[in-house]
């Protein structure tokens, strides 16, 4: 019996790691996600241009890549470096959609809605 149960739990907390792997990038397709970002920014109400579109996705996946090197960083490292790369990300949407900051900003409050959404479906599963 003890044999069964152990085996159950060594199946189920494989499975488990598997699926969360998935879920949390082992499929990761950055093509897919810029092409799921345009599709999102050219259904938001933000009325930008393909070409601007395309340079604010093209921004945040630099943006990503950047990231992704500071998961070594200590937590007040991170967020010192997180602080500065949301600067520059701020600096390039402005630069991109034409020097205009009030449209740099929308974008940004526009993610940030995308962010509280991803975050609530999250707990509600």
């Amino acid at each position: 019996m003890k044999k069964i149960f152990i085996t159950l739990i060594i199946f189920t907390v494989g499975f488990a790691g598997k699926s969360m792997a998935q879920r949390i990038g082992g499929n990761f397709d950055p093509a897919q996600m810029k092409a799921r970002q345009l599709e999102q920014l050219k259904d938001s109400n933000l009325h930008l241009t393909d070409v601007q579109a395309d340079s604010v996705v093209s921004i945040n996946m630099d943006m990503m890549q950047q990231m992704r090197g500071m998961r070594d960083l200590s937590r007040d490292e991170r967020m010192a470096k997180m602080k500065a790369l949301n600067d520059l990300r701020m600096k390039r949407w402005t630069a991109a959609l034409k020097n205009d900051p009030a449209l740099a900003q929308k974008v940004a409050d526009f993610y940030e809605q995308q962010r509280k959404q991803r975050m609530q479906n999250r707990n509600q599963q």
